[in-house]
């Protein structure tokens, strides 16, 4: 059975930038890539995918190769909008920060599959909140961290200033590197949070992008659409609905509840969906899984409560669907990934 690592696929965009700036010559690009399956050549391939599983095998090694700790920091700085493809472009070309922002919670996948972003709209505060949606292991934080530094480069490309008046928060202890990351973040940064959040003020929304351009918005977002297709497997529909469910935080609504909210009636969307070769049953069950694994890594949530949490109304059965999903009671995941972090060396 091919497992979430395996299946999703991402750019060797980023693997390509970080060679470059952190090892100096190709013998050490070489050394880093034995054991991979990917070569020097693939890796100048401009539509060259890899596997989550391969990626986070190489970003390990380079990681334990470097002896940085917050390597990645020096990374994220270097990317700029152009360096995430047709999301970037399209995002930046958009006429509006929150037309922009739906571009990046649409198609993030594409370029960082192992999240689901959400936007969560206030009065005040608009929060964009990720889901790890595969269990990254080692590199966690190093990939979170990146994903949101690169959506700060963009947002503050597109009003031309930095984000100061941002919050991060985090769902994990403060690292070694802590202050490295303070310094490389605008904002206020939060760790040992619930999630994953990145709040906005709500009033930044509605600024216009400087680079506006709508025939270049109009086809990078149709690029990014087609790449969804291709690389991911999805359809617009079903990044739609499983938003919707994501946002709900466990309070999953009914299909009737979704399809009104995408304007289009029930059968429509089961037709459409069924269309995409899937189903709002199955969309359910990721999410649930997806949610599950975020609650019992990033919460001192007991069990039990996270099953009700998920509407479940016996935790017996949250424990047969997460064994399902997994291979291991939620006791036991949770365990095993707090015994690897407490391996990993001590945190600030």
């Amino acid at each position: 059975m091919v497992s979430e690592l395996q299946r999703k696929q991402m750019p060797v965009t980023y693997l390509r930038i970080a060679l470059r700036d952190f090892l100096l010559d190709e013998n050490d690009h070489r050394a880093m890539l034995a054991g991979t399956g990917l070569t020097l050549s693939r890796l100048r391939q401009s539509d060259a995918h890899i596997s989550l599983a391969t990626m986070r095998d190489l970003l390990q090694n380079l990681s334990i190769r470097l002896r940085a700790p917050g390597w990645h920091l020096g990374l994220a700085s270097h990317l700029s909008f152009t360096s995430h493809g047709p999301l970037g472009v399209a995002a930046a070309t958009a006429p509006d920060l929150r037309t922009a922002i739906d571009v990046l919670l649409r198609y993030t996948e594409i370029r960082a599959p192992y999240v689901w972003l959400t936007g969560e709209p206030g009065t005040d505060t608009f929060i964009i909140r990720a889901v790890e949606a595969v269990d990254l292991g080692p590199v966690r934080q190093l990939l979170v961290e990146t994903m949101f530094l690169a959506i700060q480069s963009i947002v503050a490309g597109i009003l031309g200033r930095n984000l100061a008046g941002a919050q991060l928060e985090l769902a994990y202890s403060a690292p070694p590197y802590d202050a490295a990351l303070r310094r490389a973040f605008d904002g206020d940064l939060k760790f040992d949070g619930e999630g994953h959040y990145l709040r906005l003020p709500a009033s930044w929304l509605d600024e216009s992008c400087a680079l506006f351009d709508d025939q270049l918005h109009r086809a990078a977002t149709s690029r990014c659409r087609e790449l969804l297709r291709r690389v991911t497997g999805e359809s617009d529909i079903e990044v739609a609905v499983r938003a919707e469910l994501l946002a709900a935080r466990g309070k999953m609504p009914k299909l009737d509840v979704v399809a009104r909210s995408q304007h289009i009636s029930p059968r429509t969307l089961i037709r459409r969906l069924k269309r995409a070769g899937t189903s709002y049953q199955k969309i359910l069950v990721d999410v649930h899984r997806a949610l599950a694994v975020d609650l019992l890594l990033h919460s001192e949530l007991q069990v039990a409560e996270i099953a009700y949490r998920l509407g479940f109304g016996d935790p017996a059965n949250f424990n047969r669907a997460f064994r399902g999903w997994t291979g291991e009671a939620p006791g036991r995941f949770r365990s095993r990934d707090r015994r690897r972090l407490a391996a990993s060396g001590p945190r600030k």
